[in-house]
């Protein structure tokens, strides 16, 4: 069966195309939002390829956790990650680890997955650089690590799960 849409082939039993996200055996223009074709068209793109979801998910959360609290005093303003010396550069970091997922799916994957990794594992030394050196600094001052730290260590340990599951596929081809 093909797509009304876009022609695409569709497989028998799939209530959406994988391709457009048109409801299948119809125009999909007539009674159905913008949301639920965009959200069939990423369900599908997610299932044929997870590396996306996790590198992507790994960027977003590099990106949140510059814009969070870094150092938490109470009763007092907290300093956020971009306050700090490494803040932007987990930022930057963050937007080129997405860059590069972009990159990755236009272009060859295997090279691109190097690139994840570096930049994971680049990330992932100034976080943990950062909370070392605020875990030495803040005792004294009754200030603790903030949640965007952590939050950017997470976003760090996912985007290199994604380049290893990535850096894998491309061995076993």
């Amino acid at each position: 069966m093909n797509c009304n849409k876009c022609g695409t082939q569709i497989t028998e039993g799939s209530g959406f195309c994988g391709s457009c996200g048109a409801t299948v055996g119809t125009s999909g223009t007539k009674g159905q939002k913008q949301v639920s074709q965009w959200w069939a068209s990423a369900s599908a793109l997610l299932s044929r390829d997870p590396v996306v979801l996790i590198v992507g998910m790994g960027a977003l959360l590099l990106c949140l956790g510059a814009f969070l609290p870094w150092v938490s005093v109470p009763r007092t303003a907290d300093t956020l990650g971009l306050q700090m010396a490494a803040g932007p550069v987990v930022f930057a970091v963050g937007a080129f680890l997405a860059l590069t997922l972009v990159l990755a799916r236009g272009g060859t994957p295997g090279a691109w997955s190097v690139v994840i990794l570096v930049l994971s594992l680049v990330e992932l030394v100034l976080v943990f650089q950062t909370m070392i050196y605020l875990s030495d600094n803040l005792e004294r001052t009754n200030a603790s690590i903030g949640a965007g730290l952590y939050v950017a260590m997470v976003g760090g340990f996912a985007a290199a799960s994604g380049g290893v599951l990535e850096t894998m596929r491309i061995l076993k081809k």
